[in-house]
């Protein structure tokens, strides 16, 4: 029985300049050996089944396609579908945010780097908490100010000194809604 997995692509936006068109996204993961391949929105979220194949192997050999044909090359973020699920089924945002929050979020990184600081953190300019940190999934409560909102994947980055992705909670809703 295959495992619905998730693809966390990092400075993807379909059909703009470096990225590949849903199609092509689609068509290279399934030709990398995914069963089955779905895009979701347009910021890099791709569904996929990967069969009988390991899903970091799919997405490790869907990258000479994608950056031959659309010039994409940047980070890809593995995660089960299930684990989404389960980190919204404890409603780990409950008692997190206050008036000023702008959003809460997902970031996705790979390795297993300690942050360096107890968690919850808030970075120097108040505009980013994250509340919870592990097996690569970094959670965060955002704030605007001005025109500015606070951006946990420059903090994540900044701290493990890896690539990183981000998402709202929102967006990891939907995705678990429709295929959860």
């Amino acid at each position: 029985m295959s495992t619905t997995f998730v693809v966390f692509y990092r400075n993807m936006n379909l059909g703009h300049p470096n990225s590949p068109g849903r199609a092509l996204l689609e068509d290279a993961l399934r030709e990398a050996g995914a069963s089955s391949a779905r895009s979701f929105q347009t910021n890099g979220t791709v569904v996929i089944e990967a069969g009988d194949a390991a899903p970091r192997e799919v997405v490790r050999r869907a990258a000479p396609r994608l950056l031959a044909v659309s010039g994409y090359d940047d980070a890809a973020f593995v995660r089960p579908l299930d684990r989404l699920a389960a980190i919204l089924d404890r409603d780990p945002f409950a008692g997190a945010g206050d008036e000023r929050t702008y959003r809460e979020t997902f970031t996705f990184f790979d390795g297993g780097q300690e942050f360096g600081a107890p968690i919850p953190w808030t970075n120097d300019r108040g505009d980013v908490d994250i509340i919870e940190i592990a097996d690569g999934v970094a959670l965060s409560v955002i704030r605007r100010t001005g025109t500015r909102a606070g951006s946990p994947t420059a903090e994540v980055e900044a701290r493990l000194e890896v690539p990183a992705t981000t998402r709202t909670a929102g967006t990891i809703r939907r995705l678990v809604k429709a295929f959860g």
